[in-house]
């Protein structure tokens, strides 16, 4: 009974930090705001985590992995290669640059390149998807041979739309498609 307390409690609080980021900023979330937000006192935040950047890093890289393993679970769905490239390409596609979710990916992006352990964790999500979505690839018709190059440059590609769309709302992210075939197929965007 009091582990699954405790676990319920952790994963209040992992929710409420990562719901935070997303709000309000990485700098900005304090112990007292997760606390407040999860229900529970200060203290067990800190019971359950050695420090601020450890609860930030758990609750953001256990949100993105969350976010990513549902996205490629929607992905298995797709008949077809060319519909399970529209589907990634809507998912950026509709990016909004008050997003909560948007600002946590990128706000954990920018805290990663200041700290070496965010930074291995949130590798281990991107690495994750790039194998998952390669394996995907493959069982499309892309070649095995090229499936893992293009399903990191794949995600290279819609982190980079992501990121415009969120400052340029009208960014033709149709155009994307010819570059996404290219890319799946074995061939050079922009020889296409």
């Amino acid at each position: 009974m009091g582990n699954d307390r405790g676990r319920s409690t952790r994963d209040a609080v992992l929710t409420a930090a990562a719901d935070l980021v997303g709000e309000l900023g990485w700098g900005r979330v304090s112990t007292r705001a997760v606390a407040e937000r999860a229900g529970v006192r200060p203290g067990l935040v800190h019971y359950h985590f050695a420090s601020q950047q450890e609860l930030l890093a758990e609750a953001a890289t256990g949100r993105i992995a969350t976010l990513a393993r549902q996205g490629l679970d929607a992905l298995e769905d797709a008949p077809d290669l060319p519909a399970g490239l529209a589907l990634l390409r809507e998912s950026v596609a509709q990016v909004d640059a008050a997003d909560p979710v948007h600002l946590l990916m990128a706000e954990t992006h920018l805290a990663a390149s200041r700290d070496p352990a965010l930074a291995a964790a949130l590798r281990a999500v991107v690495t994750d998807f790039r194998t998952r979505l390669a394996g995907w690839l493959v069982s499309r018709g892309v070649p095995g041979g090229t499936a893992e190059e293009s399903a990191a440059v794949l995600t290279a590609v819609l982190d980079g739309i992501a990121l415009h769309r969120a400052l340029d709302p009208e960014l033709p992210v149709r155009a994307v498609d010819t570059a996404l075939t290219a890319l799946t197929a074995g061939g050079h965007p922009c020889t296409q």
